[in-house]
């Protein structure tokens, strides 16, 4: 098997992750409205398609409803991102929690609320944290020494914690 990089070591694939922690740090809420628009969208595409074949045993017709619904989930999940963000989580959780359709319902609608609640500040330092931690562990196996590379994670994840909570501070 071939060596990559230095040492056996992905070099791109940690500079590519340093990046991408430091997009995370930086602007990671305002990656999660794109991200949570794209993730509403295909939910309810998938869902429109699946009712409305079942409905009218037609690919076409559920397929074009399925594109209305893509663009109507598209908006509503960019502008309504924590809402959604908020549903998609509490349905994930519950799902993991409960069997029975009414308490996935019942416990989606519950931890939504709470999730909703918390988000606001939870999510913008959840996105610092893990961005913070993705680039730690990448530029120390780079080979930065493992003070300095901390004491860099903590600069961006300060910078990162006030970027993306300053309109609320």
């Amino acid at each position: 098997m071939p060596q990559i990089g230095i040492n056996g070591i992905d070099v791109p694939a940690y500079i590519i992750a340093t990046v991408i922690g430091l997009a995370m740090c930086l602007w990671g809420v305002q990656l999660a409205r794109f991200i949570s628009s794209l993730a509403f969208g295909a939910i309810m595409g998938y869902t429109a398609y699946i009712f409305t074949y079942r409905v009218f045993h037609s690919v076409a017709l559920s397929i074009l409803f399925a594109l209305i619904a893509i663009l109507i989930g598209f908006i509503i999940g960019f502008t309504l991102f924590r809402v959604v963000l908020s549903i998609i989580f509490g349905y994930t959780l519950a799902t993991i929690l409960v069997r029975e359709a009414i308490l996935i319902l019942l416990m989606t609608v519950i931890l939504a609320v709470i999730i909703y609640v918390l988000s606001s500040y939870l999510l913008a330092i959840l996105f610092v944290a893990t961005g913070a931690s993705l680039i730690y562990k990448s530029i120390t196996i780079l080979g930065l020494h493992h003070t300095v590379a901390l004491i860099i994670v903590a600069i961006v994840g300060i910078v990162g914690v006030y970027n993306q909570l300053r309109r609320r501070l």
